[in-house]
Parts: structure tokens; C-alpha cells; sequence
């Protein structure tokens, strides 16, 4: 009896087996597209689709909600919050907080807020939005707000160009040779003036900040000599001009490289970086433009060209030959992002989103934040730091086939746990005898 039951086991443990390994080895199949299928449907982490601009809005409103404290009136905090932006004449972080009203406000006046700028359908949405808020502001705030924003020189989006040329560098001290040099220029060596004129007067305002050749040479010249200089800002300076004038082969850069350029010189000047991120684009630069194979092409165009300080194309020609042009595409698209930051914002805008940044991945994350929420952005930026960077979302595109993938996948799961459980019920019944 024991024989015969062991016989009519046998059979089935065999086959349960060859079907439980055939269908173990299809669902890692499934798996893998499954895993493959997902990674495409995630896409680029923290792309700025429309979903995930929508996504991080609403996160960057609720940011704004947790702003205001339990048992306070909202309305009052709210205004209290706006008259002491524009006390300190921060009208952008006001403007911010003026634009978060259906966040911070209490459910009623949120929606009246939001019904009156629905209803105006003249001019922007931030602006008809603004109209709207400033209505549930204390007559006296709402007073000091316009005479503010009113003044001749308030400009919330100027151009990066323009409120860096406002502000420009001081112009570097001459040593006594290259003084001396440059107050009385030889007949020889008056092309070379002219060239350089021609040079500088034809720098743009979009490359203002990153200096002209005059102030390249002086500051290679300190360099080479010893005096204290940041390589970093000459680095950065160097590569945008010798780049503006195409001496780099294959590398022809937008705009975008050029601003954030500009925007990252501004941020080192101000101390604005994080140092993690500093670090980071310090070597990202160096491994661009390595300081010292850079240096000792300075040194020999020193050494061969008497004029050195007059006549730029040599300390050009030293930058464009040290730059290493496999490296290039690294520090272009970190560039190309961090101008996404000064896009339709004034500088101080750009960097306290900026200054938030301590790796590639926040770097991303401010861009998408910075894109959803506009002057609010900026705002939960100065008064919750990091924390705003939360509010990045990435958003997956489900799509039928990763959908059926996880269908087959939950089935395939289940016939497998069904076969192993009756499989050990079976065998545990059979013991028995």
C-alpha cells in the first residue's frame, strides 16, 4: 500500500518540479523587462515633464501650508510675513509669498483668491494672481508693497547680463612692467592694440561677467608670477572667452553656457556655493582645464612674447591648448543647468536657489523646482533651505506595456506560490504513511 502511494508520487514531484523551474525561469525573464521597462517610464530623474511640474507645484503649496503655525491666524501671518519681506527690501521673497496666498491662506479666502484671478483673464497668471492676493493684505502693507515695487530701478527679471554689469569686477591691479608696457605701446605692437580694442569692445554683455582679454592677461600674468590668484574664477573666465571665440574645435556652445558661466563666477564672488558642490565643479573644471599643463603654457607664452599684455591671442592660444576637449561636455550641460536657475529671475534670485545645491542630482532638483515654482521657489528657498529641493518629483509614464508586465509578473507569482504550497501540503500528507 505504501509502495503504490509512493509510486503515484513519484510522477507528480517530478513533473511539479520541471513546470516550478520552467515558470521560475520565465518569471526572471518577465522580471528583467519589468525592471527594463520601468527604468524607461521613469525616464531622466526629475525631468521637467508637465506632470511632474504639476506634482512639484503642488508639493512647493504645501511646503508654503506648513510654513504657517497651527493656532495662528492665517491671514495675519501671511501679511506679517510679506511686511517684513519689504522691510528689508526683499520684494522678490515678498512677491513669492504673495503668489503662495491659495497655500497659506485659510480654505475661504484661498478660494476667493483664486476666483478672482480665474475670473480676470487679462495678462499673466502670476500676475492676475498677484492683483488678486493683494487685496487681502492690510491697507498699510498693500501701500508700502506698491510704493516698493513702484520705484524707477525695480526690475524683478532683468537679465543676468544686466544686473552683472551693473556690478562689475574692479579692475585688477597693473604691475609696473605690464604698466609701463601698455602706457607707451610701439609702433609694432599698435595692431596688436587695435586687435585687442576690437576684442573687448566686441564682448556682449552676456559675457561680461567672465571679464574681457585685458583683464584675462592680467590676472594669467599674476599667476604665472606668484601672486594669489582663484583658479577657478580664471579657469572658468578663460574657457568662456577662448569658447566665444571658436578657438575650441567641435565645441561651439550655446547661450546657456555662457550664463551659467556667468552665474557660477557671480556665485564665487559672493560665497554663495555649498562646498560639496564647489568641490564638484572645481574638479569637473580641472579635469577641462588642468591647472597645471594650463600654467605652463601661460609661462611659455610669458617667456616668447614680450607684449604679452597688449597682445591677448597668445594667452588665448595657451588656454585653448590646454583644454582637454573629451572633458568639455560635462562642465557644458553643469553650465547649461545652472543657467535654467537665472532664466526669467534676477541674480539674487538665481543664486539663493543656487546655494541650495550640494550635488549633480539637487543641481536637477532646483532646476525642476525652480521651473515650477517661479518667485515662490525662491522664497521657500531663503526661508527653508535644502528643504524646498524636496518638492522635486519624478513622475512614471505608466504605460500599457509596463502595465502588462506587472499583470503577467503578479500571475506568474502566484501560480508559483500556488505549486510550492501544494507541493509541501502533498509531501507533508504523504509523510504521514
Amino acid at each position: 500500500m505504501r509502495l503504490s502511494r509512493r509510486k503515484n508520487q513519484m510522477p507528480f514531484g517530478w513533473l511539479s518540479a520541471v513546470f516550478f523551474n520552467i515558470l521560475f525561469l520565465i518569471t526572471a525573464i518577465v522580471l528583467s523587462l519589468l525592471i527594463y521597462q520601468t527604468r524607461i517610464a521613469l525616464g531622466d530623474e526629475f525631468e521637467p515633464t508637465r506632470e511632474a511640474l504639476a506634482a512639484t507645484d503642488e508639493k512647493l503649496g504645501a511646503l508654503f501650508a506648513d510654513m504657517v503655525p497651527v493656532d495662528a491666524d492665517r491671514r495675519e501671518f501671511w501679511a506679517a510675513q510679506i511686511d517684513a519681506e519689504i522691510r528689508v527690501d526683499d520684494l522678490i521673497s515678498a512677491r513669492g509669498f504673495l503668489l503662495a496666498a491659495p497655500d497659506m491662506l485659510n480654505e475661504r479666502d484661498a478660494a476667493a483668491v483664486t476666483a478672482a484671478a480665474t475670473t480676470d483673464t487679462t495678462g499673466p497668471l502670476d500676475q492676475r494672481m498677484l492683483n488678486a492676493a493683494k487685496l487681502f493684505l492690510p491697507d498699510d502693507v498693500r501701500a508700502r508693497y506698491e510704493r516698493a515695487t513702484g520705484l524707477p530701478d525695480y526690475n524683478p527679471v532683468s537679465s543676468l547680463s544686466e544686473q552683472l554689469r551693473s556690478a562689475p569686477d574692479s579692475e585688477p591691479a597693473v604691475p609696473d612692467e605690464a604698466a609701463s608696457q601698455d602706457s607707451a605701446p610701439t609702433e609694432e605692437s599698435s595692431t596688436d592694440v587695435n586687435s585687442s580694442a576690437e576684442r573687448t569692445s566686441s564682448d556682449s554683455a552676456d559675457f561680461y561677467v567672465l571679464g574681457n582679454a585685458r583683464d584675462l592677461s592680467f590676472q594669467s600674468a599674476g599667476w604665472v608670477r606668484g601672486d594669489p590668484v582663484d583658479v577657478f574664477a580664471l579657469s572658468l573666465s578663460g574657457l568662456g572667452l577662448v569658447a566665444r571665440d571658436g578657438l575650441l574645435e567641435g565645441f561651439n556652445p550655446d547661450t546657456g553656457f555662457y550664463e551659467g558661466a556667468s552665474l557660477l563666477k557671480a556665485a564665487i564672488r559672493a560665497n554663495r556655493l555649498q562646498p560639496e558642490f564647489e568641490a564638484l565643479l572645481r574638479t569637473r573644471l580641472e579635469n577641462a582645464l588642468p591647472p597645471d599643463v594650463l600654467r605652463e603654457n601661460l609661462a611659455r607664452a610669458f617667456r616668447e612674447n614680450s607684449n604679452i599684455l597688449i597682445q591677448s591671442d597668445a594667452i588665448f592660444d595657451a588656454f585653448a591648448r590646454s583644454t582637454d576637449a573629451s572633458e568639455l561636455d560635462l562642465i557644458a550641460s553643469d553650465l547649461d543647468r545652472i543657467a535654467e536657475l537665472s532664466r526669467r529671475r534676477s541674480t539674487v534670485s538665481a543664486l539663493t536657489l543656487l546655494g541650495t545645491v550640494t550635488s549633480l542630482r539637487d543641481l536637477k532638483r532646483a532646476e525642476l523646482v525652480s521651473m515650477a515654482g517661479g518667485d515662490r521657489a525662491v522664497t521657500l528657498a531663503k526661508h527653508r533651505g535644502d528643504d524646498v529641493l524636496n518638492a522635486a518629483v519624478t513622475i512614471m509614464d505608466w504605460s500599457m506595456k509596463l502595465i502588462t508586465l506587472i499583470v503577467i509578473f503578479g500571475v506568474l507569482c502566484l501560480i508559483l506560490g500556488w505549486i510550492a504550497v501544494g507541493t509541501l501540503l502533498r509531501s507533508l500528507r504523504y509523510s504521514r504513511y
